[in-house]
């Protein structure tokens, strides 16, 4: 029996790019592909330019048009759920994977018996500039929880079981627009008894003007509503593990340097957003005190030295740290 394996493709604006990414998935040499395109109600030629060429390829497809805008979250989980595959690659719109990434991860999945697998990854730029290439140094094969806080694997670079992903309730934060994908993945990593590494470099992360992370950080608007999602995904991170983690030293990370780190980002986002209300009714609550007095111990300073002195601040200049956050 030949295995099935999805590539969900979440794309919007991406007619300048799609064609790359597109092209690199249907050259892979894994016979059995499935190629799931959810367009999240792109006004440029991605659809068309995206059905022309996997119409005119030997592989499987699927394009599905959201009406409305959702967001890349919604867009990975509507592919999730349309998906046929045993195995699922989340791979960006503007990205290019090697023909080997498919068969590759899967040989390692197959080995080690493992829950997803990963591999190294390049940063590629549209301008003239050379490869960075970014090598994860890990084990062939580790406990998630092992290297949770050691590295931060992105999801693109990743092939997944997908029983373990639907058993497990695995699902990207819809409405989030930053730091769901990390979510995403610290989650898998807490609850994933085996993960395997294959130390070659099989994708590569295009940098480009019209990405998103660009367009959707060119206002101070723009940039504090990222922050704040960015803030909101690391909280639920924290509560995650505290209520998951089976690792003594992964809930005590969440306990110890999570929380504090998230409370002051929401004093921060408070300040940004010129509301000294708010600001002064988080400082006096009692819990939120003892966060920031826990803070202030030696192995934060060891661990964490922003967060020792950002607490430090805090609590005993709290006019001055407001003052120097709103002007962000």
């Amino acid at each position: 029996m030949r295995i099935i394996i999805s590539v969900i493709i979440p794309a919007y604006n991406s007619a300048s790019r799609i064609k790359f990414t597109l092209e690199s998935i249907i050259a892979q040499d894994w016979p059995e592909l499935e190629i799931v395109l959810v367009d999240d109600a792109s006004s440029d030629d991605t659809v068309k330019i995206a059905d022309e060429i996997l119409s005119s390829s030997h592989r499987k497809f699927l394009i599905h048009k959201n009406i409305n805008n959702m967001g890349v979250s919604a867009s990975r989980n509507t592919g999730l759920k349309l998906s046929h595959g045993e195995y699922i690659s989340f791979i960006d719109g503007d990205d290019i994977i090697t023909k080997d990434f498919i068969s590759k991860l899967y040989a390692s999945i197959t080995k080690f018996h493992s829950q997803f697998s990963f591999c190294n990854i390049a940063w590629r730029f549209t301008q003239d500039k050379p490869d960075i290439h970014e090598d994860f140094n890990l084990p062939e094969i580790s406990t998630g929880e092992n290297i949770i806080f050691k590295k931060t694997i992105p999801v693109f670079a990743c092939l997944y079981d997908k029983n373990f992903l639907v058993s497990n309730n695995l699902r990207f934060h819809e409405g989030c627009t930053s730091g769901e994908d990390v979510e995403f993945q610290i989650k898998a990593l807490c609850l994933a008894e085996k993960v395997s590494f294959v130390n070659e470099c099989l994708y590569f992360y295009v940098q480009h003007e019209n990405m998103g992370s660009i367009r959707d950080n060119n206002t101070r608007e723009k940039k504090l509503t990222r922050y704040e999602h960015n803030t909101q995904a690391q909280i639920r991170t924290a509560d995650f593990l505290m209520t998951n983690a089976k690792i003594e030293r992964v809930i005590f990370y969440a306990r110890k340097i999570l929380k504090p780190q998230n409370l002051i980002r929401q004093l921060t986002i408070y300040a940004m957003k010129h509301d000294r209300e708010n600001y002064n009714l988080l400082l006096k609550d009692e819990e939120s005190m003892k966060i920031l007095h826990e803070a202030l111990k030696l192995y934060v300073l060891r661990m964490k030295p922003e967060i020792y002195f950002k607490a430090l601040m805090i609590l005993f200049f709290p006019k001055v740290y407001y003052r120097m956050r709103e002007s962000l």
